[in-house]
């Protein structure tokens, strides 16, 4: 049924050529502006355990003449006024902690740098030697993640070939990721379906953030839906999770959003082929350091149609709003009010000439509403030199009404599909850590759900009109919650070791699952570490599996939770101060995953089925096991470049009791990535480029039974040889192209970014001909131009 969203043509090359006119005449008035040299940077020290503030923090732009720095206030704040444009390095540092040092960071004149940095408390006597500070970005924010874990920045994100500003599509360059198509941002981890990744903001879990989530992919959708201006660092986790994160077998994504900026009211206006944006920030109250950030998104496509430039009966449009209200007080801690929402609608008409219909979906029409939001008000409060509390209210819920009619035979349309769900949750949390000294460090946490459903669904099978029924029909609610404890102790200055627990109720099956975890580094050489981890981790499938009604009753309400092990074996070996190389050796042992009696279906390999009506049992079993490779050249000296491989297979064995490949199973994936900048008019101008190749295993698929599908002209697939056969191998390649003008008190940028430049095919499936007669692989061709001019002020 996912055919029903494959890509249609919209027009995209006029939209292009339209936007291009504007964008250049915006950067030639952009060239006229005078320049400025100098900015500020600012920010916070803190104790990454406890984040109580640190006073008196020495902070220091290197290389610079004079030497520019500044300590920190009774806040942990410092000011650095008059920096140069350009690249600096900072080393931040403090007595009895761990220096750091943040390098290659780019100074504008449209914004103020504002940095938070997080210090490490020692574990060896500081007279025993002199501790040099060392650059990390690849190491988490997250102090209890000690393997399959690296932060990525807002940065990257808009510099990383093939990143446009997203998220998931920036991950999918790191070892072990890779996507499922150009198409759209689901991404695929060690083997594991899209559907098993799990999103958190501001430490919440959240609904998939994507504009038209799960329209091709569970999991997947067109693009994130906010923009990545709203990002401070964030955690990318792709194994053996801290005891933390629940409800995910795949990876995790852990964002933070930054606060606006206390002291001053910065703006920044984008207009693009994706859409137009816009983004404030500033005090509230610059005695009390309140502040507020916003961005509103809008669709170029959806606001030329609106505009009537481009008239078409096809209306593909969405929006987004994301916000961040932050308001720390002197005795009652922080108060942070945060929300995600965003709105979709799509709209495509069926094809009435019959001598055109080559596929059985291009008879279908459609129309297509999204809502999805999340909103939530979190609360820090430092308790003393030891501990901080970490609490959050939440609510987040997403509804979709989705109807699909189909032509017969006579152009009369029949209904297809008629599916309005609805689901939410309202949540309350609260995570303590406390460090009880430089050693030992507790982290433990509690969280209740409450979960509201509103599911009406009713749709043929295969597009059979007789086949019409009504799959769900139920509204009702369920509880479940979360705990979690962990410790982290530092047994010598070269060994730390995690251990904890998460647990987690599921309301809706009454299940209760308990769920160790493990960790283990050692640095064996000053700059070389050997680390371990294990961790068994569940997952709950969506709502609409479980609520199915058969023949009046829903035999699939006690499915138990799909769950894995997971092992890794780490080896990094921090080459300098800006390279790395590092190598990751994983064994996934996946069990209780949903299947079918006596057959090979399962929901291991599950893609997209809006009309599913499948009594499933818990009966698969599969692992997953491969070797990561990352060598990774960070920002230095005006260029950076990012290499990553990984080997991998992926089988399961279902109700048949035969093992076969997964619909995931690619076998392998690597990434070269390079960037280069160059700086002309004392740092005024800013031009760089980048360039990305990737190569990765084919999708499985199964092959259909020939005779059967042409009897009854539609797909009859052959389930004993389950995922038998491979799609060609993936290679795209992206190329990025900025130019940075920095004014007076203004920057511009322009930005072209090209996804699958070379053309590669994307290979949507396998699909019955209605004109030939034959079955035949399903493909496009797809080339994503991505041009923006971007002005902050």
């Amino acid at each position: 049924m996912s055919n029903l969203f494959k890509q249609k043509n919209m027009r995209l090359q006029a939209i292009v050529i339209r936007i291009c006119v504007i964008i250049s005449m915006l950067v030639f008035l952009s060239l006229s502006l005078s320049a400025q040299n100098n900015q500020t940077v600012k920010g916070k020290v803190f104790d990454i355990d406890t984040h109580e503030p640190l006073i008196g923090a020495a902070v220091v732009i290197l290389e610079s003449e004079p030497l520019l720095g500044g300590t920190t206030n009774s806040d942990g704040n410092f000011l650095i006024e008059n920096v140069p444009l350009g690249r600096h390095d900072i080393q931040v540092s403090y007595m009895g902690y761990k220096p750091v040092l943040v390098t290659e960071l780019m100074v504008t004149s449209g914004k103020e740098v504002v940095l938070e940095t997080g210090l490490a408390q020692s574990t060896t006597e500081m007279d025993e030697f002199v501790v040099t500070a060392n650059s990390r970005k690849d190491k988490p924010l997250n102090s209890m993640a000690l393997i399959s874990a690296r932060t990525f920045t807002v940065e990257e994100a808009g510099r990383y070939a093939g990143g446009i500003n997203d998220p998931a599509r920036l991950v999918s360059a790191f070892a072990g990721v890779s996507v499922g198509n150009v198409q759209n941002n689901s991404i695929i981890v060690r083997g594991n379906a899209p559907q098993g990744v799990s999103w958190r903001l501001e430490g919440v879990e959240i609904p998939t953030p994507h504009h038209f989530a799960g329209a091709n992919v569970t999991g997947g959708g067109f693009f994130t839906l906010f923009s990545s201006q709203m990002l401070a660092n964030s955690d990318f986790f792709t194994g053996a999770f801290p005891a933390e994160y629940g409800n995910a077998t795949a990876a995790v994504f852990d964002m933070k959003f930054r606060n606006g900026n206390r002291d001053k009211h910065e703006h920044s206006a984008q207009i693009g082929v994706l859409g137009i944006d816009i983004s404030s920030e500033g005090p509230i109250s610059r005695k009390n350091g309140s502040s507020y950030l916003f961005n509103y998104r809008y669709s170029t496509m959806g606001l030329l149609h609106d505009l009537k430039i481009l008239p078409s009966d096809q209306l593909f449009k969405y929006q987004d709003l994301s916000f961040k209200f932050n308001f720390p007080t002197r005795k009652a801690g922080t108060f942070s009010l945060w929300g995600i929402g965003g709105i979709d609608k799509s709209t495509a008409p069926a094809e009435n000439d019959s001598t055109l219909w080559e596929l059985d979906y291009h008879r279908l029409g459609m129309n297509w509403d999204m809502y999805m939001g999340s909103v939530g008000l979190s609360h820090k409060i430092i308790l003393n030199e030891k501990s901080y509390l970490h609490s959050n209210a939440s609510f987040s819920g997403s509804v979709n009404d989705l109807n699909s009619d189909r032509l017969d035979n006579e152009l009369t349309l029949q209904p297809d599909m008629r599916l309005k769900n609805g689901s939410s949750n309202a949540s309350l949390s609260s995570t303590l850590n406390y460090k009880f000294n430089p050693n030992l460090n507790m982290r433990t946490g509690i969280v209740a759900k409450n979960i509201f459903y509103d599911l009406d669904l009713s749709g043929t099978q295969n597009y059979i009109p007789e086949t019409y029924q009504s799959l769900v029909k139920e509204e009702c609610k369920a509880y479940s919650g979360e705990a979690f404890m962990q410790f982290q102790y530092h047994i010598s200055p070269s060994v730390t070791a995690n251990g904890g627990i998460h647990s987690n109720y599921f309301g809706v099956n009454d299940e209760l699952t308990l769920e160790p975890r493990l960790g283990l580094r050692w640095a064996f050489l000053k700059d070389q570490t050997f680390s371990l981890g294990y961790g068994i981790h569940s997952r709950s499938e969506e709502l609409r599996f479980y609520l199915l009604e058969v023949d009046g009753k829903q035999p699939n309400k006690q499915l138990r939770t799909s769950k894995a092990h997971h092992a890794v074996a780490g080896y990094d070996w921090r080459i300098n101060n800006f390279s790395r190389f590092k190598a990751e050796a994983y064994y996934q042992s996946l069990y209780d995953f949903p299947g079918m009696e006596n057959s090979s279906y399962s929901l291991i390999n599950f893609k997209q089925e809006y009309t599913f009506n499948k009594v499933l049992v818990n009966n698969t079993e599969g692992y997953n096991y491969g070797i990561d490779l990352t060598y990774e050249r960070f920002m230095h000296n005006n260029y950076y470049y990012l290499l990553t491989a990984s080997l991998y297979d992926s089988k399961y064995k279902g109700g048949d009791n035969i093992w076969h490949n997964t619909r995931y199973n690619g076998n392998y994936v690597a990434n070269a990535l390079f960037g280069k900048e160059f700086f002309f008019k004392e740092n005024n101008r800013v031009l760089d480029f980048n360039i990305r190749l990737s190569v990765s295993g084919g999708e499985r698929y199964t092959p259909a039974l020939k005779d059967e599908t042409e009897s009854q002209k539609r797909i009859i697939e052959d389930e004993s040889r389950a995922y038998e056969n491979q799609f060609p191998a993936m290679v795209y390649l992206d190329f990025g192209l900025n130019y940075r003008i920095n004014h007076k008190k203004a920057s511009s940028l322009f930005s072209v970014n090209i996804k699958n430049l070379a053309g590669t095919p994307v290979y949507e499936g396998i699909d019955y001909n209605l004109k030939t007669g034959e079955i035949q692989i399903s493909q496009s061709t797809f080339i994503l131009p991505v041009l923006s001019y971007k002005i902050e002020f």
